[in-house]
């Protein structure tokens, strides 16, 4: 089993920027269609020119370049994006960067060679470009490289770049709970997008959640598992997700695809089932959208607050800490970094006592009372698949 090392994360994590990929464009500093990245297209497009005016003038804080495959995918990419606007506002000059999915894999390198050509002193990618910048921080020591939603160990880290790994499965083990809580036919389903260690994580936890509920409660509610193979595959998800339904009977969804998973919304619109969002509100992300009716299956959505960790990185390094790099940086329920929308529409649909004892749970979390599964603690795949399998 692979340890890895921590640093504490010295900084408030604010919920107050809940978060709310698609086609190929290159470079772009507009927001996505989002909640929060439709403000973007109106005051953050401004702040974004406000701020590539002061960095012609040598008056920004820092310049950022956030690298990610899409906006517009409603979830995790869109998270970040709304951190970057509040560092845009706050003065940084950032160049957001669409490098496209994993068909333009080829290019992904220029892309970052092209900012790096152009003076921007750090470089923030997922875990989909940590290998390039893992090398190019080694020909690069001037400049900052900051890797998010992946877990390295510390000798692996170049000395100027870090990564920020969040406990996806402690959140996944609270809608795991609710799904179990909320299933009807004692089938649930956990549909991922392409399967790594990180999607493997949520699993984890949802699952683990599901038997918690099962222990507490006398239940015996079964997890499927799928996964549709790509990010941005919803009629291939919608496919998967209508098969879980006719084949094992299931009736609670949790994504964790995304852009692919607005297949599984779809489904679950169809068929009348519920679903699970994943890393930011999908709820808040769908109601205001051309596709309301799709909102109205989401009974919460697990938060990975991408968007809090960056403005909380920043201000560290604002201030002068500069004890991150060479390090792994942790987050978890303790961190304000995990979590699960508690919306009206959260409230409305699901019974006090089953709030009450998730709120419990995410309590008892926080303060180390449960230790959460994680995929991480496997000893290698293949238990990780019994795991899955014994599950169902």
């Amino acid at each position: 089993m692979k340890k890895f090392l921590s640093v504490a994360l010295v900084a408030a994590m604010s919920l107050s920027l809940v978060a709310c990929g698609g086609s190929s464009s290159g470079e772009t500093e507009a927001a996505a269609e989002t909640e929060a990245a439709a403000a973007a297209e109106g005051d953050g497009a401004a702040e974004a020119e406000e701020t590539e005016a002061a960095a012609a003038e040598g008056e920004t804080k820092g310049r950022i370049a956030y690298i990610i495959g899409n906006l517009g995918d409603k979830s995790f990419n869109d998270s970040g994006e709304v951190g970057m606007n509040t560092l845009r506002a706050e003065g940084w000059d950032v160049r957001t960067v669409e490098t496209g999915g994993s068909e333009d894999a080829d290019k992904f390198e220029d892309y970052i060679l092209d900012v790096l050509d152009q003076g921007y002193e750090y470089i923030v990618g997922s875990s989909t470009y940590m290998e390039i910048m893992a090398r190019l921080a080694e020909e690069y020591p001037d400049v900052k490289f900051v890797g998010f939603d992946e877990n390295w160990s510390d000798d692996q880290l170049p000395d100027n770049m870090t990564c920020i790994f969040y406990a996806q499965n402690e959140g996944s083990y609270l809608v795991g709970m609710l799904a179990a809580a909320m299933s009807e036919t004692g089938v649930v389903g956990v549909d991922v997008g392409v399967e790594n260690p990180v999607i493997n994580d949520f699993a984890t936890g949802y699952i683990d959640g599901v038997q918690a509920w099962n222990a507490a409660n006398g239940t015996d509610v079964k997890v499927v598992k799928a996964a549709c193979g790509s990010w941005t595959d919803p009629a291939t998800m919608k496919s998967l997700v209508l098969d879980q339904i006719r084949n094992n009977n299931a009736d609670v969804f949790f994504q964790v695809a995304g852009g692919s998973g607005d297949g599984l919304f779809e489904a679950c619109v169809e068929q009348g089932k519920w679903a699970i969002g994943v890393d930011s509100d999908q709820y808040a992300s769908y109601i205001d959208s051309e596709n309301p009716e799709k909102a109205d299956v989401i009974l919460t959505s697990m938060l990975k607050e991408v968007g809090n960790s960056m403005v909380a990185l920043f201000h560290r390094i604002e201030e002068g800490d500069d004890t991150m790099w060479g390090h792994t940086i942790q987050l978890g329920l303790a961190d304000d970094s995990v979590g699960y929308v508690d919306n009206e529409f959260y409230q409305a649909n699901v019974p006090e006592e089953v709030r009450t004892a998730i709120e419990e749970a995410k309590e008892a979390i926080a303060a180390g009372e449960i230790d959460v599964k994680s995929y991480f603690d496997f000893a290698s795949e293949e238990e990780f698949n019994t795991y899955v399998s014994e599950a169902g």
